[in-house]
């Protein structure tokens, strides 16, 4: 599955039944989705009603290939299940923790439907966990001006090749709305907790 070029130095694949765990800004679960939508992919973000589906479109997702479910309601599970027959990638908000036999079946759901799924908070047994723990917005000088990008460094950690502990920085998203590989660290950091 499709990665945005400044990721893959961190995720080398996304492969069907997948679970990414998503710490940090939305930004990074949104780049997932950018990723996942080029070539006219489909993808969904379920539990998120303040998703930026602009800020989505800026980082090269179709808005109309985006589907969206603010509030799932105490059935989220079955919602997630039924979005895998069509889209490639679900970005959701959990509600709750899923008891390990709920995960099970979703992952198994998501895989043989060739999906991946992308959660925002914790998820046990997740093969990839994505975290954003330093960023620094520039643009901004002595108390004026206008931001114009915000770096992040994003780390990973996980299974296989994943739990190489990779760590990579980025505009997240830059001062043209996308997201590219950023060489220095910003001038003002701020630890993301």
């Amino acid at each position: 599955m499709p990665v945005l070029p400044a990721l893959r130095t961190l995720i080398p694949a996304l492969r069907p039944g997948m679970v990414v765990c998503v710490e940090g800004p939305a930004s990074l679960g949104l780049a997932l989705l950018a990723g996942a939508a080029q070539d006219g992919g489909w993808c969904a973000a379920v539990g998120i009603p303040e998703l930026g589906v602009l800020a989505a479109r800026g980082m090269g997702a179709d808005p109309a290939r985006l589907l969206l479910v603010d509030e799932p309601g105490p059935r989220w599970a079955d919602v997630v299940a039924a979005l895998t027959e069509a889209v490639r990638l679900i970005l959701v908000c959990l509600p709750e923790r899923p008891s390990p036999t709920l995960a099970r079946r979703l992952v198994a759901t998501a895989r043989k439907n060739g999906c991946v799924l992308a959660v925002r908070g914790d998820w046990e047994g997740a093969q990839l966990r994505l975290r954003a723990d330093t960023a620094g917005w520039d643009g901004l000088g002595d108390g004026h001006g206008h931001l114009s990008g915000r770096r992040v460094r994003v780390v990973t950690a996980g299974r296989g090749a994943a739990g190489q502990g990779r760590a990579a920085w980025m505009w997240l998203p830059g001062p043209d709305g996308r997201v590219t590989s950023a060489e220095e660290p910003p001038r003002r950091l701020e630890v993301v907790a």
